[in-house]
This record gives C-alpha cells, structure tokens and sequence, in this order.
C-alpha cells in the first residue's frame, strides 16, 4: 500500500478512480506529478526533481510507449529512461537541457520514433548525438536558443526521419544534410520547418545534386519569418548542379515556403521573378508563388512575380563617378547615372559602369565643357541641360551620333555657339537634340546652324525658341533671322573707340572712389597678408616721452592683458609699454600714477570689458585718457573690446565715444592688423630723450 492511503476510504477512492477513468493520479507529494493513461499507455510526468520519485514512477509504469516528462529542470537526457524499454514517443518539452547526448539502450534507440525537445536551453547539436536512433520519425527543437546545427548531425543513420521542427530559434544557415536520406532513396519524404528564425542562406555540405531529385522526391522547406532577402539563382545552380532550367522538374514535388521574409526585390531576384512569372499557372497553390518584396519602399509588399522586369533596378559603385548614383536596371540593360544637383566636376566623368544602354542626367553650375569620353558611345539619354557648360568639343559629335532612339539635352547652358562638326551630325531614327536657352551669337560664324536647324526640325526640337542672343538678329529665332544678318564686324567704329574709352574712364573713376572710402579695410587686408605692409602703410612718430603705449584694464583681464604686452613688446621695432601692477611708482596714490602714465605715453590703449567697467579705477582711467585726447589731438587714444558689454555699466562719456569713434573687437579675425594700423611705429633718433618723462624721474 501507498503511504499516504492510510485510511481504507482513499484505497477505495484511488481505485475507484482508476478503473472508472483509466489514470492513476498523485502518486506523489509535494507537486509531483506520476499519471498514466491505460487506454492511450502513456505516462505524464511532471515537477519530477526528485530521482527517487521519478524511478519509483518509471518502474512502476514501466510498459508505457509514450513518456512526457516536462517542467523538471532536467539538463540532460537521463539514462534512467531505459527502465521504460518499450518507448516509442518521448516528449522532454520545458525543462532545462542543454546538451543533446542520447545513451538510450539499444532497445528504445530501436524503437523510438518521435523526440520533442522542445523549449529548453539547446545551443548546439552536433554528429552523433542522435545517431542510434534509426526509427526515429518526428524530432522537434523548437522554442531553444538552437544557433549551429554542425554538418554530419543527421546523416544517413536517420533514415525514417520526415519531420524536423526547428521553429523559434537562432539559425542564420540551413544545410542539406538535414535532408540527408536522400542519397539513399529518390523516393524520399521529409518536411523542415525552420521558421522564425534569422535564416539567410541555405548551404550544401553533403553535395545534394538535382540529380538526387525526382518526380517521387517529395521535400519540403518552410522558411518564414526569417531573414533571406535574395536569391542567388547562379550561386544555386552551381551548388546543385544544374545546367539546365528543364531539370527543375525534379522539384516539382518539393515545397519551398519562403513567404513572410524581406527580400530585396532588386538584379538579383530577376531571374528568380521570371521564373515564378512563367510557372505559376502550373501550380498556383504553391506557396513559392505568394513570396512577396520586403526593399524597396516602393515595391513592399508586392507579389515577386508581379513586379515589372524595369522595376529590378540595383546600385553600381564599379566606375561609378564620384557625386554621382548608379543604378542597374537589369531586364533592359540599363545604366542610369544620375549625378543631379551635388556633381562637382568641370568636365564630364572620366569613368561610367560598363552597360549596353546608359542614361545620364547632369544637373550642375561647376559643369562648364564637355569632352568626349569613349562611355558615350552607349548613352540612350545625354542630359547636360541646366548646367553651365560653354565649350564643347568638337570631336563629341563622333561618339553621339548614330545611336537609334537617343535623346541629347543641352538646352539652357551657357554656349554662344556650338561646334560645326553638327553641320554633319547624322542624326538617326528617333535621335533628338535640344540646344535652345543658350545665349547664341548669331554672326557669320552661325550662319550655317539656321540651314542646319531647317533641315533637321523632326531631330532637333524647339527650334523657335533657339533664338539670337546678340547680333543684328538679337531677340529673334535663329530660324527667322534673314542671311545677310549673319555679319561680323571686321574693325572698331569711332563709336565703339569712345565707348571702350568713357568704359574705361568710369572703371578708373570706380577703383579711385573704392580705394578712398575702403582705405582702411585695404591697409587691415595687406597688413594681415603682407609682412612688409606692416611698415608701408603705417604713421611714423618721434619717440619723446617714457612709453609709447599705456594699458588701462581690469586685473581680472590679466591673461588677455598678457598676451597683448608680449606682442607689443616683441614688435619690429618694440613699443614700450606701461601696466600699472608693473610700472607704477611704489609709495605713490593709485590717481597720481595713473595720471603720470597717461601724460607719459603717446597712446591709451584702453581695454574694456563688464569688469573694466565695475572697477571705479578703471572708469577714472578711462575719463583722466579721454580728457587728455580731447585737449591734444596728437595725442593717441584706442579702445579694444573685449566682449558684449552691458549697456547698464556703460557710462556716458564712454558711449558717446563709441558711437563717434572706431573701436576695435577682440574676437575680429584681423584684430592684430587693426591695432597695429591703429598705432604708430615709434622712432627715437637720441635714446637719451624720453628721459625726461616725469614718470621716469618719479620712478628713479
């Protein structure tokens, strides 16, 4: 007797059950779970993470065919399964396995015929983990973390296997050694769904030929929801060797669902699309008929075999022009090069992607000439209109002409004439040419385009709107203008002497007026340009007094301040430059030193900012230079900003000096060659002058 029956009231309850219902139920405490099915003979185990209960179950079950053993964190295959040897179908779904090695008795490798695996952590399988099962007809994988399928893992010992789920993982490659019982038998039957997973190639590591197949060969692969976005139809041909197209129908009983997947409906599927166009009457419900575009936006969504052969366009980067987009349209043979809006050449490529018919679209002001390039021989569309091209070459006419159904654009470019080798252009059946919008000039030199233009009015279109930019004609169409317009002047008139004259007058007048009024902005340029300009165009000034520049600033200014004195000081010749914390007398007021730096220098150079102008000392400064500018104009005062100054600290005396007079920004690219323009260059002819500086007797 079990345990737990201790009274006679569940013995009876549990046989009861057992032979009204056929499952014996609870043969365990604590969760575990040991039923089995008399009628079906199959045995359900669950939360099974004692050994002991779970063996005492298995032996008492021990006939069971059919074992479901789940959510038990199992992480291998136990070999205790053994003790059930007349299993058939063994389910070890939800657990926690991760290492597929089988040690089953030569009896259930006999015997067993389906293997679920499903949602546990599986990350591999590799050659001779399933090997002894060679009854085995369903396996199933599916919901694992399943990334390598190692080639040689279903070989030909797995000769009943016809299904195998592989739904939900993480495959990036499908091999044909799943199928590999087809070597044995043409008549082989086997379905691989490997849904749902990242799919985006299918290899051939056991040489699978389409000789393999045939009539009687019935396979079949889903692959939805995964990530194959082309097929290489010669890569396959290849793999499989086939020669033929005819031998496909080998095939025609085999399955490839590849539906739900983003393929790029580009050159390469081509192929593929024509053959789906071709066949699909043949077998409609075939879902290899339903494979839809997943790129580009334009085609998302669309049947394969319903879109356009135009529309299987790809990109060229081999010989493709820099700034330029090449695009293949491979059912007519087409290269596109469209180079619209961002070309940066002078000239047209030296370079195009090789192809049969090539359109080009230029549409750029850096284009102005054309040159003939060999690639032009096979242009369909020459569009150059648009661009600023004003000489072309001669020789282009014999790489254009004689193309059927070409069209070569130039209207709206710069050129006053073109070539007269088109007098002879032979234009073929549906060529056409466009030059109208160009300033042409109509003299005796274009007279042979309006016989041109007559003769050829089906080729070359808009001809009333070809018209005379400048000579006797100007204004009207070339076409309308009489013959004997079409003259060159061979001299000048008087007229035109006097014109050139007056012309030329009222240039010198130009120059002369820009010079006065843009005087200082030429010197700041040629200062900052020019080494030698820095003493051309600068003052000189005798040396009398002890400095030549004083600095008023704010000490918070200080590395500014710094930077300013070195470069004066290290000037070609140096100006001597009085700062208070180095050049004022010691023992005396701050105002007295101030006003004794002032007095004995020939120039302020004031520099202020908001901190300039929160210091009471600075703004005396400013006033004691400025009263001394006003009362001896010889006298130099130059104010440098250093930043945006807030108008709340600007006094008055200093706004109106900024609004009267020039000032210099620190943060000016050319601040040095303003400064240095704004200061004289300092000659002493006896050192012994400025000696008599007061400052310098205060100092001694």
């Amino acid at each position: 007797m079990i345990k737990y029956l201790e009274t006679p009231f569940f013995l009876l309850l549990f046989l009861y059950l057992s032979t009204t219902s056929g499952y014996s139920k609870n043969l365990y405490k604590n969760n575990f779970t040991c039923d089995f099915s008399n009628s079906s003979s199959k045995l359900v185990i669950n939360n099974g993470f004692i050994e002991e209960n779970v063996l005492k179950c298995l032996k008492t079950y021990h006939y069971a065919d059919t074992l479901v053993f789940s959510n038990s964190r199992l992480q291998t295959i136990p070999e205790y399964l053994n003790i059930l040897n007349r299993l058939i179908n063994l389910d070890l779904s939800h657990n926690e396995i991760t290492t597929v090695s089988f040690n089953a008795s030569e009896q259930i490798c006999k015997n067993l015929k389906q293997l679920h695996l499903d949602n546990n952590n599986i990350h591999v399988i590799r050659p001779g983990n399933l090997d002894c099962l060679e009854s085995l007809e369903k396996l199933s994988f599916a919901n694992n973390n399943l990334q390598v399928i190692e080639n040689g893992t279903f070989n030909v010992k797995l000769k009943a296997l016809d299904y195998i789920n592989l739904v939900s993982n993480n495959l990036t490659s499908l091999d044909s050694s799943l199928v590999s019982k087809l070597l044995l038998s043409k008549e082989t039957h086997a379905i691989v769904n490997a849904s749902f997973n990242s799919i985006n190639v299918i290899t051939n590591s056991i040489n699978i030929t389409i000789e393999n197949f045939s009539h009687l060969t019935n396979i079949g692969f889903v692959l939805t929801h995964n990530n194959m976005t082309t097929v290489d139809v010669e890569y396959y041909f290849k793999m499989f060797n086939i020669t033929h197209p005819s031998q496909l129908l080998n095939l025609w009983n085999c399955g490839f669902d590849a539906r739900f997947n983003p393929f790029i409906c580009d050159c390469a599927l081509f192929p593929l699309a024509s053959a789906l166009r071709k066949f699909y009457t043949m077998d409609p419900d075939n879902p290899v008929f339903s494979i839809t575009c997943g790129s580009p936006i334009s085609l998302e969504g669309m049947m394969l075999r319903k879109v356009q052969p135009d529309q299987f366009n790809c990109s060229v980067n081999q010989d493709c022009p820099d700034f330029c987009t090449c695009t293949k349209s491979i059912a007519i043979g087409l290269v596109t090069v469209d180079c619209r809006g961002q070309y940066q050449a002078d000239d047209l490529p030296m370079t195009c992607p090789v192809a049969g018919k090539i359109h080009i679209n230029i549409k750029s002001d850096n284009l102005i000439r054309l040159t003939a390039r060999t690639f032009l021989c096979n242009v369909s569309v020459f569009d150059v209109s648009q661009c600023a091209v004003a000489n072309i070459d001669p020789n282009i006419v014999n790489v254009l002409e004689g193309r059927i159904n070409t069209s070569i654009y130039l209207h709206d470019n710069n050129f006053e004439n073109i070539p007269n080798t088109f007098e002879k252009f032979n234009f073929s059946e549906g060529q056409v040419l466009t030059i109208n919008g160009n300033p042409f000039n109509c003299d005796c030199h274009t007279l042979w385009m309006k016989q041109w233009l007559l003769s050829n009015k089906n080729h070359i279109y808009h001809q009333d709107k070809i018209i005379c930019e400048s000579g006797p004609g100007k204004g009207k169409p070339i076409v309308e203008v009489p013959d004997n317009k079409f003259v060159c002047q061979t001299g000048l008139t008087f007229l035109d002497i006097l014109s050139i004259t007056v012309g030329s007058l009222l240039v010198f007048v130009v120059l002369a007026s820009v010079t006065v009024c843009k005087k200082n902005t030429i010197q700041v340029f040629m200062i900052s340009n020019f080494d030698i300009c820095r003493y051309c165009f600068r003052k000189r000034k005798q040396r009398c007094l002890r400095y030549d520049i004083f600095i008023p600033h704010s000490c918070e200014d200080d590395d500014i301040i710094d930077d300013i004195v070195d470069n004066l000081e290290h000037h070609n010749p140096p100006y001597k430059v009085c700062i208070g914390e180095r050049n004022f007398a010691p023992g005396k007021t701050i105002s007295e030193n101030i006003l004794v730096a002032i007095e004995s220098s020939h120039t302020s150079l004031l520099v202020i900012s908001n901190k300039f102008l929160r210091s009471a000392w600075c703004n005396m400064e400013f006033r004691e230079a400025h009263m001394r500018f006003l009362k001896d104009r010889n006298i130099n005062m130059v104010l440098i900003i250093l930043e945006d100054l807030d108008k709340s600290l600007v006094y008055e005396e200093l706004k109106l000096y900024l609004e009267t007079h020039v000032y210099i920004k620190y943060s000016d690219k050319h601040f040095w060659a303003k400064l240095l323009q704004s200061l004289p260059i300092m000659i002493t002819s006896d050192p012994t002058l400025d000696e008599t500086s007061p400052l310098i007797s205060n100092i001694k």
